[in-house]
């Protein structure tokens, strides 16, 4: 079930269609993670299940290209071996160079992430912290000093003089506005340093509530822009011309510097906390997420080697196939062409091989029947010959004979072809002469001529024989006539 699962999802073309889409997924995932690492976490679990998808994937069409290799090796393909053997050198190279790219980046990786949080830059900050909260106190205390003494110097001034003083007041204290408001909240007057403002700012009911319990206010509230601003609230010393107790308002800017400095080490210290509280989870998602990359990685590799190491056997495999088939006897095979390297010139060469053999045997046959036809003629002409005809090889055995010598001499000597010629002295009595001049003038080296007188089947014959040796010491020709009279 397992393997026809396997073969069925790896088959076709469409598993790689596939498995491209996901890893073009996984690689925009896998950017917009890095560019902004905010969203690591959320695109985590999706990128994960990307990254296991096309890991099963892969894995699928790897393990039909390792069973194909499998099934090619037990059925003695040809350069099937030679394929197994370059796929194990190319997966050892891969898992070793993976294995330590791996052990290295992982090793980076802890260290990397473990020094963002080193303690010297934490106690960095939290001085940072301490020293903006302590230079704000040291402004909200200075701040609030000055209020008391404006509400004391206030409180010994006649109603009638409030208002002058309370606009000398605001330009020498640099306040954007002071004024005076009733404890019950109702404004009594009021100094604004900007014209543009009207209506001076309330303060809320809590203030008021924290004045009535005899309780001064100072503090960091955000203006109307969005700036924070230094309010200080306190209570004018009770005078006794006036019949209601009333309290000073003032609102005092903040240096814009300061501002800044003091929000960028706010911001810089929370941070560092969210990345102090999430170090384990970005180890954790970090390796996790190197773990997969490397895993497709290796994975896509071993696919590739065995892809790239059947690309580079086929043409010996084709090679080899062309040899088995040559070797059985088909000259005419042609193999396809290999490009421009050395397996292309082997294949070329191999070509060249079988044209030249195709050549030769063409050649061979030619010769073959052009010989047939020779000797058939050759027959024919020796046995219209009136003199018996003998030829025989460098070892004295006899090659042809014409009818006719068998007539003259008595003996079948279509049945001694092959033989020795001194077996038929063996056979016939009467033929130990004739065999013996043959060797008497054979050892001459040279043509010779010489009559001879045989009793063949009880009766004389004079026979007229000549030798003539055949080039290249091949053999002899022996022609002889019966002349008796």
């Amino acid at each position: 079930m397992a393997l026809k699962f396997i073969k069925r999802l790896s088959s076709g073309p469409a598993p790689y269609f596939t498995l491209g889409a996901l890893l073009l997924t996984l690689a925009y995932l896998l950017s917009a993670a890095t560019q902004d690492s905010s969203r690591l976490n959320d695109l985590f679990l999706f990128l994960f299940g990307v990254g296991i998808l096309s890991l099963i994937l892969l894995a699928a069409i790897l393990i039909r290209s390792l069973i194909r290799l499998y099934r090619d090796f037990k059925r003695n393909e040809a350069g099937s071996r030679l394929t197994i053997r370059l796929v194990t050198l190319f997966v050892m190279l891969i898992l070793v160079s993976t294995t330590i790219v791996y052990s290295f980046s992982i090793h980076f990786l802890h260290r990397g992430i473990n020094s963002w949080f080193d303690v010297k830059v934490e106690q960095a900050l939290n001085d940072s912290l301490e020293l903006s909260r302590t230079t704000f106190g040291i402004r909200l205390r200075t701040l609030l000093r000055q209020t008391r003494m404006m509400a004391g110097v206030l409180s010994e001034l006649p109603e009638s003089d409030i208002n002058h003083n309370l606009r000398e007041l605001t330009q020498l204290s640099g306040a954007l506005e002071i004024g005076i408001w009733s404890i019950d909240g109702k404004l009594i007057t009021s100094s604004i340093e900007t014209p543009a403002i009207i209506i001076p700012n309330q303060p809320n009911k809590a203030i008021f509530r924290q004045l009535q319990q005899e309780k001064d206010y100072i503090g960091l509230d955000p203006g109307e822009n969005g700036d924070l601003q230094l309010r200080a609230a306190v209570r004018i010393p009770k005078n006794p011309a006036l019949l209601e107790d009333r309290i000073l308002h003032v609102l005092f800017p903040i240096n814009e510097r300061l501002s800044s400095l003091g929000k960028t080490v706010q911001d810089a210290y929370t941070d560092y906390k969210e990345l102090s509280y999430l170090r384990k989870p970005l180890i954790t998602i970090f390796t996790l997420t190197l773990s997969l990359i490397v895993l497709l990685t290796v994975l896509a590799s071993i696919w590739f080697a065995i892809w790239i190491s059947r690309r580079m056997v086929l043409p010996l495999q084709e090679l080899a196939d062309g040899t088995q088939s040559v070797a059985s006897g088909n000259y005419n095979t042609q193999l396809t062409s290999a490009g421009h390297d050395e397996i292309g010139f082997l294949v070329r060469s191999f070509n060249q091989m079988t044209q030249r053999l195709t050549q030769a045997r063409n050649a061979t046959q030619r010769s073959h029947r052009q010989l047939e036809q020779q000797t058939n003629y050759l027959g024919t002409v020796l046995g219209s010959l009136s003199s018996g005809v003998i030829t025989l090889d460098d070892k004295l055995h006899l090659k042809t004979a014409n009818v006719t010598s068998s007539t003259i001499l008595s003996i079948n000597l279509q049945h001694r072809l092959e033989q020795p010629l001194t077996q038929l002295a063996e056979k016939s009595e009467s033929l130990k002469d004739f065999v013996q001049m043959v060797f008497d003038q054979i050892q001459q080296h040279r043509s010779w001529q010489q009559q001879l007188e045989l009793h063949l089947n009880k009766r004389h014959q004079t026979l007229m024989c000549r030798g003539t040796p055949l080039p290249n010491k091949a053999g002899w020709v022996i022609v002889f006539d019966d002349v008796t009279t």
